[in-house]
């Protein structure tokens, strides 16, 4: 097991194993315990209230709180697998009636990526894919240099931009370990209110877009603004698991791109994204694929029918292979703005945003030969 092997032994050794939940994330979690390398049995998922619920999912039987008293062991293994705004509550619940043995794994956790990630790995191995990560592939640059004590400093080599925002709510851990980060203020366009040093209403931009592209007017930013050997983008609650020593033996490798752990979808990409979103704007995102790259039409139907994409639009990349990859998307997205219609929910409106994750994931689907591909880990700041 690659990641999080302490916490698959513990579930493993357990007496019961029992999923808090029935929604997709729980859906999710399922398949991917039952799956290799996991092949865990689940025997109950846990709901608050079954009125709301299905009887069974992906074959397991849904019961109530209060039938899991009779049915469930206080030592059993309870995963919660929610989204992670009822995590809380959640846990407060189980722990009134006397669960105590509970592990978060909702959608955000760091755990959550870490089972997906030994799942898509072992996927990879089953259907002839190299998963790389970046820890194995670094490690012998960092030795290289290690043998000499110094490590050359690439510190404007490679430029990762944190995403800000003049809305972004208090965090309570400490992230002053991501201090080489480059804060970015996205959507400076559409305020008054600074709050970085960097922003993207300067120089070459779309900020004024930023209600609807997100991340994305940072992304353009970069592209046109940026001219660095590396180019990376993450955002201030979700960061790559890299240090500074990372940072700087990147520049001196091979690697081409690297890309946070897919997230697992069942029971397809596109089902789930018809679930959270408006189905319409995925078939206008395939008509754009269409007509503007043809030659991508296969890896996006790959795609929709897959269990796997890239999340977050986030991504560290060789400069030229930035670029290339930013010349190719924001003309599909300029034609999917141009043709889906205009949302009224705020959450919605992001809808842009919300397509390129998937279009990301067509586009380094597509290139899988062409470009040496590392997955690095993905931390949520709560």
């Amino acid at each position: 097991m690659y990641y999080a092997d302490k916490i698959v032994e513990k579930l493993k050794e357990s007496s019961q194993l029992v999923i808090f939940g029935a929604g997709l994330v729980a859906v999710q979690v399922a398949n991917c315990l039952m799956g290799r390398p996991y092949q865990l049995k689940i025997d109950y998922c846990l709901v608050t209230d079954l009125n709301e619920n299905q009887g069974y999912i992906t074959g397991i039987p849904v019961i109530s709180l209060d039938e899991a008293e009779q049915k469930v062991n206080r030592d059993a293994q309870i995963l919660i697998a929610t989204m992670e705004r009822h995590r809380v509550s959640i846990l407060g619940e189980l722990l009134e009636r006397g669960f105590l043995n509970s592990i978060p794994v909702t959608f955000e956790s760091d755990l959550w990526s870490d089972l997906q990630g030994n799942y898509y790995r072992e996927y990879g191995l089953m259907n002839g894919r190299i998963y790389r990560t970046i820890e194995e592939e670094l490690a012998g640059t960092e030795e290289k240099y290690s043998k000499r004590e110094i490590m050359p400093d690439h510190s404007s080599a490679v430029h990762i931009y944190t995403v800000r925002s003049h809305m972004d709510k208090l965090l309570s851990e400490d992230h002053s370990n991501y201090s080489w980060e480059i804060p970015i203020q996205a959507g400076a366009a559409l305020t008054e209110r600074r709050i970085c040093e960097m922003k993207d209403n300067i120089g070459e931009n779309i900020s004024y877009k930023n209600k609807q592209y997100c991340e994305l007017t940072a992304l353009y930013w970069i592209w046109k603004n940026d001219d660095s050997d590396y180019a990376g983008l993450c955002h201030y609650r979700r960061h790559f698991q890299m240090d500074e020593k990372e940072r700087k033996a990147l520049a001196c490798s091979d690697i081409d791109v690297v890309l946070t752990i897919p997230i697992l979808n069942f029971p397809s990409v596109r089902e789930v994204y018809r679930h959270d979103h408006i189905e319409y704007d995925w078939d206008i995102m395939l008509e754009a694929v269409r007509k503007l790259a043809p030659e991508y039409l296969s890896s996006a139907v790959e795609l929709q029918n897959g269990n796997f994409y890239y999340g977050y639009n986030m991504l560290i990349a060789r400069k030229e292979i930035f670029n290339r990859y930013c010349e190719w998307l924001f003309p599909i997205l300029a034609y999917c703005e141009r043709h889906c219609k205009e949302k009224k929910n705020a959450y919605q409106k992001r809808y842009i945003g919300f397509l390129a994750e998937r279009l990301m994931s067509v586009y380094f689907l597509y290139h899988a030969e062409d470009y040496k591909i590392v997955h690095a880990r993905k931390h949520f700041i709560g």
